[in-house]
């Protein structure tokens, strides 16, 4: 069967890869899930199987293989199967340097997605950290197979640590399709705090094709005593490569302005946001008010200009009734408006279900969700799932 065949790939890989290093340790996850549905136009049962699996040699328990992959069964249609990470990860014992091979997700400055390739990784000195990627772009199904040699990626982050809680970081990301540019970014970044209290961020990314800014980000964090502030200002331009079709379009960049403020009292939180978004098309504003504990929450959320107006009521709640039992419960009400039509309509939906933990390593998990709004009256769906966790 198809889908056997990157399980076996990772079962060879784990044999080529960790024996040399004597005893392997093998921790991870099973999840087994089952979703159902019925709507008054379909009615369908999905199956995903999803492995999580770490092997680590007891010689050296900095390196070790890493894969997580799913497979699934859409209704009636053929098993299909997506390779998240399968990569090796080698690393001398001090963890000062390490080279990780395989399929992997990336995050480091502009050097981000899901890549096949080659990261090296070392920490030179105490204060500076170096990263160096050579690879191809991952399929976009995910599948257990290469894109092809015409689809590369470079790219490298640095960043330096200075002693008084000052970090400075440089990153370069270039992606090419049969030796045409599609994508080449440089950014940079600074993150700190000044004292116990004051914390800020920046971050400014370049578009070398383009001559323009790809994004900006700007953000503070204070705190005093139980009340939290932040506000964050971004500037974001859309990701369109180079060969896209989109490139015939002048594409504006939108602009956000964010503020929030939290009080912390015992175990409950309560939270106010503010967000002005202004794109070409229009402006639009977002106040939501939340408040919760252990518990669960609950939350207001009011959006008014662009694409509507909608008014929301929402909640979330988890309460352990014995030791291994919970329940949880979500509901959310919202009345909507489409952009193109400024006619109000309302949407419902509500989830019930339980996480039953008989045995540390086992969870078993069940939920009915339920949804009504303007296209479908009756929109039932089921969640069954058990998550098995293994470590010897």
């Amino acid at each position: 069967m198809k889908q056997l065949r990157f399980i076996l790939i990772a079962v060879i890989a784990l044999g080529a890869f960790l024996p040399a290093f004597g005893q392997l340790r093998l921790s991870g996850t099973l999840s087994s899930t089952g979703y159902f549905f019925d709507t008054p136009t379909v009615e369908q049962g999905n199956f995903y199987q999803a492995v999580n699996l770490r092997a680590t040699p007891a010689a050296n328990t900095a390196s070790y293989l890493n894969t997580y992959f799913q497979v699934a069964k859409l209704g009636d249609a053929d098993w299909t199967e997506r390779v998240y990470n399968l990569y090796g990860n080698l690393s001398t014992l001090d963890r000062r340097f390490q080279a990780r091979i395989g399929r992997q997700f990336l995050y480091a400055g502009v050097m981000n997605g899901t890549m096949d390739g080659i990261l090296f990784s070392g920490t030179p000195t105490e204060n500076l950290s170096v990263k160096v990627f050579a690879g191809l772009e991952t399929r976009f199904d995910r599948q257990m197979e290469l894109a092809g040699s015409d689809s590369t990626a470079v790219g490298a982050y640095a960043s330096y640590r200075f002693p008084w809680d000052f970090k400075v970081d440089v990153s370069y990301f270039n992606r090419q399709r049969s030796n045409a540019t599609i994508w080449e970014q440089l950014g940079f970044g600074v993150n700190g705090n000044l004292g116990a209290d004051l914390f800020y961020l920046a971050e400014y990314d370049q578009n070398l094709e383009t001559g323009e800014a790809q994004g900006q980000r700007y953000r503070l964090t204070y705190y005093l005593g139980p009340l939290a502030f932040n506000g964050e200002y971004a500037k974001q331009r859309p990701r369109i490569y180079q060969t896209s079709f989109f490139q015939i379009f002048q594409l504006e960049a939108y602009e956000q302005y964010r503020g929030g403020l939290t009080y912390t009292w015992n175990d409950y939180q309560v939270g106010a946001n503010y967000i002005f978004t202004d794109t070409e098309f229009d402006q639009s504003n977002e106040i939501t008010l939340n408040v919760g504990n252990r518990w669960g929450y609950l939350g207001f959320v009011f959006q008014e200009g662009f694409a509507g107006d909608n008014i929301g009521v929402y909640g979330d709640i988890r309460y352990a009734i014995l030791p291994e039992l919970t329940l949880k419960f979500y509901s959310g009400y919202y009345n909507y408006e489409r952009q193109t039509t400024n006619i109000s309509q309302d949407a419902t939906s509500f989830s019930g279900g339980f996480i039953y933990t008989p045995w540390r390593f086992l969870a078993l998990h069940a939920e009915l969700q339920e949804s009504i709004n303007s296209f479908y009256d009756n929109d039932v769906r089921g969640l069954l799932r058990a998550e098995y966790t293994f470590r010897r």
